[in-house]
């Protein structure tokens, strides 16, 4: 008889830490479960340490080569067969209600699409801190599209669950190629897809070690990777064909700009939309997606017609763009321009000096 509850448990480098996350899971007061963890070609003692747990609901599959996140996911879900799925990482560790909080949150809730359970954050020693880790307040399913789209993600992803049958449809596979963005995508999806419910309940124990050099870690690295790949982020909103649901999401930049989404042009709608963002990615991003949808003749004309969108309207847009180069330059060059002043009128002084003297 399959479990109820799958663990899906991405494991690379955490030889340190797996050991008290395995713990954490068998010490769970809801026993129908089975932990899925993938190794994705750990260099450190990972491997050895997960063997020393002889549990028969335990599975440990091993990758060839180092493959990602999200592979080790896709992964982890094949070989699971759970009605349930909870992700966690392997140097994160579980309350001991956890499983049963979560399953008791879905008996609760049947329609909801995924459930994100509270955090508390600890360090590598294990110490716990005095309060909640990223305390998320719940919004509707429309404000966190719109926080999504403008700013960025702030839903955490240790703890978090969703039926098999949804995380499927919605999700599976995941895609290979998102690396630091790899959740928020997730988050994106399903959000598109029906409501989420946020946990007061802190059942994660969300490890955190500002000197790991993994990929979550805040460098320029982690920067640039994830404005690499805020364009496939951001393309996963073009998969909306409601408008009505686009109408709820944007409704404070739709009275501002007077215009509404039609299922014709929902590249140029959102590409307008993400102008008012205040990251600059995203609005380079939306000012592509307008000019992909005026790029020729028959485009443009539905714009005209939809619009009234022109070559003077698609001119203007550029006002949305804090030219931080020019500003730089100006700023440079007018100080520059002072300080030639100031030498001039040093050098004169100088000279006076010198012809006083040989006077």
């Amino acid at each position: 008889m399959n479990p109820k509850i799958s663990i899906i448990t991405p494991s690379f480098n955490h030889a340190k830490y797996v050991g008290f996350f395995i713990e954490s899971v068998l010490k769970q007061s809801f026993m129908d479960f089975e932990l899925i963890i993938v190794d994705d070609c750990s260099q450190d003692n990972n491997v050895a340490e997960i063997l020393k747990f002889q549990d028969c609901r335990i599975k440990l599959i091993q990758h060839e080569y180092n493959q990602g996140i999200n592979a080790s996911l896709n992964t982890a879900f094949k070989h699971s067969c759970g009605e349930y799925l909870i992700f966690c990482a392997s140097d994160d560790m579980l309350e001991s209600n956890a499983l049963e909080t979560i399953y008791n949150a879905f008996c609760q809730y049947p329609n909801i699409k995924a459930i994100y359970p509270s955090l508390i954050r600890i360090d590598e020693n294990g110490k716990k801190d005095n309060k909640k880790f990223m305390d998320v307040k719940s919004k509707s399913r429309e404000e966190y599209l719109h926080d999504f789209f403008m700013l960025g993600n702030y839903l955490t992803s240790p703890g978090m669950a969703m039926k098999r049958i949804d995380f499927e449809y919605i999700l599976y596979p995941l895609d290979n190629a998102m690396c630091n963005q790899q959740d928020a995508q997730m988050h994106i999806k399903i959000l598109l897809n029906g409501d989420i419910k946020i946990l007061d309940e802190a059942l994660v124990l969300y490890r955190f070690n500002p000197h790991t050099n993994n990929i979550s870690t805040r460098t320029d690295s982690t920067t640039n990777r994830e404005n690499m790949e805020i364009k496939m982020l951001m393309d996963t909103f073009l998969t909306i064909k409601d408008t009505e649901l686009l109408k709820k999401i944007f409704k404070q930049e739709i009275l501002a700009l007077q215009i509404e989404p039609h299922k014709i042009a929902i590249d140029y709608f959102l590409g307008r939309m993400a102008l008012y963002s205040c990251n600059e990615m995203r609005k380079i991003w939306g000012y592509h997606k307008i000019m992909e949808s005026y790029n020729t003749k028959e485009k443009a004309c539905i714009l005209k017609d939809l619009y009234q969108f022109d070559f003077k309207a698609y001119l203007a847009l550029t006002k949305y763009f804090d030219n931080k180069m020019l500003k730089k330059y100006r700023k440079y060059k007018k100080i520059t321009k002072i300080l030639g002043g100031i030498n001039v009128i040093l050098l004169c002084f100088i000279c006076v000096i010198i012809i006083k003297a040989i006077a």
